[in-house]
């Protein structure tokens, strides 16, 4: 883990985020108003569970969400530079060189037609402008698949002679290859059995204090992310509905959704039975005013249901949209403070 610096100017800021899918039924509302900052040097853990808008949150920060998707609103500050008002020649030198993605799928974005070193290539060719002497090219390639762990012979190989682990390894090496500030893995180990989801995030970890890059790391593994990211932000219905240090979410989550999340992890230690989220998620064409979570939240209160609640820091650091919180509010649980912690 890092020290954080809060003090200091994020690498990456997000103001405002709204990405929407067209449907003949009216739009999905998939990413909506998503604020958050990624420090110097930190890995950000973007959790939640499936359809919650997490991917989709990444594609709209590298500007590649394809129709029926679009881009509706808000600022990608990378720098001193809105990713989101560049012209398309200015974003594809952005790309790569300061901003890169990790995809969750290795076997879909490696070409099986090309030698993996061709690939590699390509990506000095197209940001380089083919500045690089052959054998240059071919030194830097066997550098950067030695840095995620595979051998030389690796360089003559094809994708299909890969296993998962390794073609994975191949997308981390092409990520890094122009040294960016700002690296999105999404859902990079999701695909791989448990051992190689290990060698994965080892070699994730390698790279981010090799590169001392700034990460956000994407998934549904709460134990990695417990082991890899410095801060978690918690996604619901296309919302970022907490954001808190690793160590005060998992001893101390205060929205009520993480909690449900944290309870439904299997403990090896203790033996009780998984906590299940009852009720069942809005339509997102037509999210309900008020609190995104109040059809499954079992501490609901009336003014969930007609307003909804800020994000506000309720502890060090630590930030929830909840009214649980708010200390002008009536009618919270009697139990308040056990239901949510101590604010």
């Amino acid at each position: 883990m890092t020290e954080q610096h809060y003090d200091r100017p994020p690498v990456l800021k997000v103001r405002g985020l709204r990405v929407y899918y067209e449907t003949p039924k009216g739009d999905v509302l998939a990413v909506d108003d998503v604020n958050f900052d990624l420090y110097e040097g930190e890995t950000l853990g973007l959790v939640g569970e499936s359809g919650c808008g997490k991917s989709t949150a990444a594609m709209g920060i590298l500007q590649l969400v394809v129709p029926p998707g679009r881009i509706v609103d808000g600022e990608v500050w990378l720098g001193d530079k809105n990713l989101l008002a560049l012209s398309e020649e200015e974003l594809r030198q952005q790309r790569w060189t300061k901003l890169a993605l990790i995809p969750q799928g290795a076997m879909n974005s490696l070409n099986p037609t090309m030698k993996v070193s061709e690939q590699i290539k390509d990506t000095f060719d197209a940001h380089e402008s083919k500045l690089r002497s052959k054998a240059s090219a071919k030194d830097r390639v066997l550098q950067l698949l030695s840095m995620v762990g595979l051998p030389a012979r690796v360089y003559d190989m094809y994708p299909h002679e890969l296993s998962g682990g390794m073609k994975q390894r191949v997308c981390i090496a092409m990520a890094i290859a122009l040294n960016p500030s700002v690296i999105i893995a999404d859902e990079s180990t999701s695909a791989l059995d448990v051992v190689v989801q290990r060698i994965v995030a080892q070699t994730l970890l390698k790279v981010k204090q090799a590169l001392g890059v700034s990460m956000i790391m994407i998934g549904h593994d709460m134990g990695l992310m417990a082991q890899m990211v410095d801060r978690i932000a918690v996604m619901y219905a296309g919302k970022i509905v907490e954001i808190a240090p690793v160590k005060s979410f998992f001893t101390a989550p205060k929205h009520p959704y993480s909690q449900l999340l944290i309870e439904s992890v299997p403990s090896l230690r203790e033996r009780k039975p998984l906590k299940i989220t009852e009720g069942i998620t809005h339509d997102p064409r037509n999210p309900p005013p008020g609190c995104i979570f109040q059809l499954r939240c079992p501490h609901v209160m009336e003014i969930c249901r007609v307003q909804t609640p800020p994000m506000r820091e309720v502890a060090l650091n630590q930030l929830a949209a909840c009214h649980l919180y708010d200390p002008d509010v009536e009618g919270k649980p009697t139990n308040v403070r056990d239901v949510v912690g101590n604010p």
